[in-house]
């Protein structure tokens, strides 16, 4: 890689390293392009070459975020264990509860996924985004799939979109739940870590009887 190339990606890097740190603490609207200029030490011209839409730079900090858990999934994809205690991995990981940091990228993404609709061109706009999306899905699968080879997980006619389904849920509402956390723990009954651990055993156990 030429020395002009290696210093345009770290420049592009720093970049949405700054968007990324600005806009998963703050509302979208309130950071200014100048802003991320400055936390990014790139001139505001250097900004808008690189990203001449904010809309663009949103993508991409997007992009990155979800990029994160695509490394998380290969990873647990090439991990010597069974299909089953890949899921069961999965199912640890999407758990946000007490993981600030990781709190305040999911709700970027929450945040991102309930507008992306409103984004212009956003199918074109946001093509790499689906791509990462259908990666992590294909990955899933073969879990799955080598799941049922090893017999830990069971096959048949439509589990496979049966257990697709449970860990798409169980991702659902382990978000959910911590974005929700300081607003139920103003309720009595259930606490957020026993909704959790309910639906958690209750999948598992389907699982293990399917």
């Amino acid at each position: 890689m030429s020395k002009q190339l290696a210093n345009k990606e770290r420049r592009h890097k720093a970049i949405v390293d700054a968007a990324e740190k600005l806009l998963i603490e703050s509302s979208w609207d309130s950071v200014q392009m100048q802003d991320i200029a400055k936390e990014a030490e790139v001139g505001v011209a250097t900004l808008f070459r690189y990203f001449p839409k904010k809309q663009t730079l949103i993508i991409a900090v997007a992009n990155q975020i979800l990029s994160e858990e695509l490394d998380f999934y290969c990873s647990i994809n090439r991990q010597n264990n069974t299909g089953l205690q890949k899921v069961e991995s999965i199912f640890q990981r999407v758990n946000r509860l007490g993981q600030a940091e990781t709190l305040k990228k999911s709700k970027f993404i929450d945040i991102f996924e309930s507008n992306i609709g409103e984004l212009e061109n956003f199918v074109t706009e946001a093509e790499e985004y689906f791509n990462i999306r259908n990666d992590i899905s294909n990955i899933v699968s073969r879990i799955v799939v080598d799941g049922q080879d090893d017999k830990t997980l069971p096959s048949g006619k439509g589990v496979t979109d049966e257990i697709m389904t449970m860990i798409n849920n169980y991702s659902l509402f382990a978000r959910k739940l911590a974005l929700m956390k300081n607003i139920m723990s103003l309720e009595k009954h259930p606490g957020t870590y026993v909704q959790l651990k309910i639906m958690h055993d209750m999948y598992m156990e389907r699982l293990r009887s399917l």
